[in-house]
């Protein structure tokens, strides 16, 4: 009787100490897990924060490039007046002469417009395709992660050990039942 007993006990008792060390193992598993995951979400951040940067420097520099472009064409006009007005000419042609150095700097300065709004448009589309990006690099690096344990489990793993246990202490001959 003495043996049933004992043997009973040495099973609830390895199967207990079995679920105590599963359950520490899948914590530690799950604590580095999400470490893992938070440094990924930091790496994707900061691959974000890069191509944002990019994105604005490109969009910066076209729009540097057409503020400088949009001063030429100034300049430019302001020198096809000033040699027309140097001239000496008079009359109906000079004014016709004029505006049409107007005319020109308009027609280009609206391009150079159309251009421009193009950049900002594909600018938008880049800082979108960013965000998309790494939103779905978090997405992925989530799924990687290892759940913590439950108490639950814990508990029914230890609740298993203690059948289990009792299980062998009735195979070895021993029995619950009281002969009182």
């Amino acid at each position: 009787m003495c043996e049933a007993i004992s043997l009973g006990i040495a099973t609830a008792l390895m199967g207990t100490l079995s679920s105590i060390a599963s359950y520490q193992t899948q914590g530690a598993q799950a604590r580095a897990s999400q470490q893992v995951y938070e440094q990924q979400r930091r790496l994707n951040a900061e691959a974000a924060n890069v191509g944002y940067q990019k994105a604005q420097l490109k969009y910066k520099g076209e729009y540097d490039k057409a503020a400088d472009t949009a001063q030429k064409l100034s300049i430019q006009r302001l020198q096809a007046q000033g040699t027309t007005l140097a001239s000496g000419r008079a009359g109906q042609s000079i004014g016709g002469l004029l505006t049409d150095a107007q005319r020109v700097e308009g027609r280009d300065l609206a391009t150079l417009g159309m251009n421009l709004a193009s950049s900002g448009t594909e600018y938008g589309y880049n800082v979108l395709d960013i965000y998309t990006s790494h939103k779905s690099a978090n997405a992925e690096a989530a799924s990687k992660r290892t759940a913590k344990p439950s108490m639950g489990g814990l508990a029914l793993g230890i609740g298993s050990a203690l059948v289990a246990g009792g299980s062998a202490y009735v195979r070895a001959g021993g029995d619950f039942r009281s002969d009182t």
